[in-house]
């Protein structure tokens, strides 16, 4: 994997917390807007990723569309969250290591950057996401099986697939905290085993320091922070005691 340092991810993916509210916004008064002039803000996929708005409806119908009000910046984070567990819920499910978690965290994230969940439904797009992180990760499963844990059709994943990638500007390769932990739970093992530390207890620190990484992942922690700054939460464990515990003689 290519050094963090010159990677797209360093370079593209990494902003301000004004700079993400600001395209949040941006996303927003956009779907708004086609509400207001369309009737409705949802986007028409075709199968090489490209879109368009759907025909003006009637007046009669738009009439009845004008009363509906679109949501707001504030709602829309609150269905994030709420997607961003459904993939946790998916990844569980199929036993996906967490590296495939992560990228999928940070494939929905990105893609809603410059989308409203009102032009893209988040259910698929979620789906997407996990079906991309798959492949990108060499932990192939197909579309069809993900379509059946929520008994989605599988060709809604597919038909999503191409305006995912053009949406991350098919800048696929991405960095999580997950790496660091393991990383340095591996060399705290070697150091026990050296040392004489009580190595039963790496197991219990590896997957409470996943679970912070977990909560962490569902914030904009990793659009804001390089992934080794997210280590720091793992390292609040250490003011237990329980790196003591770990190794008697550090």
């Amino acid at each position: 994997m290519a050094d963090f340092q010159t990677s797209t991810h360093r370079t593209k993916w990494i902003f301000t917390q004004q700079q993400l509210m600001d395209k949040y916004k941006v996303a927003n008064k956009r779907a708004a807007q086609s509400l207001k002039k369309y009737g409705t803000t949802s986007l028409e996929i075709d199968a090489d990723g490209s879109f368009s708005h759907p025909k003006r409806q009637r007046d009669s119908e738009s009439d009845k569309h004008s009363s509906i009000k679109p949501l707001k910046v504030e709602d829309e984070r609150m269905l994030h969250a709420f997607y961003e567990n459904k993939i946790q819920e998916v990844c569980r499910a199929f036993f996906f290591p967490h590296k495939i978690q992560g990228t999928a965290f940070i494939y929905y994230k990105r893609f809603y950057l410059y989308w409203s969940v009102m032009e893209h439904d988040p259910k698929y797009v979620m789906l997407t996401c996990v079906y991309l992180a798959c492949k990108i990760e060499e932990n192939h499963v197909s579309s069809e099986d993900l379509g059946k844990i929520i008994q989605l059709d599988h060709q809604l994943i597919l038909d999503n697939e191409m305006l995912v990638l053009q949406s991350l500007g098919f800048d696929l390769i991405v960095y999580t905290p997950y790496r660091s932990i393991q990383g340095f739970i591996d060399d705290m093992e070697d150091f026990c085993y050296s040392t004489g530390g009580q190595i039963d207890l790496l197991k219990d620190l590896q997957q409470r320091s996943f679970t912070e990484a977990d909560r962490a992942m569902v914030t904009d922690a990793p659009l804001l922070f390089p992934p080794g700054q997210v280590l720091e939460i793992f390292f609040c464990y250490l003011n237990s005691g329980t790196l003591v515990r770990l190794v008697p003689s550090f």
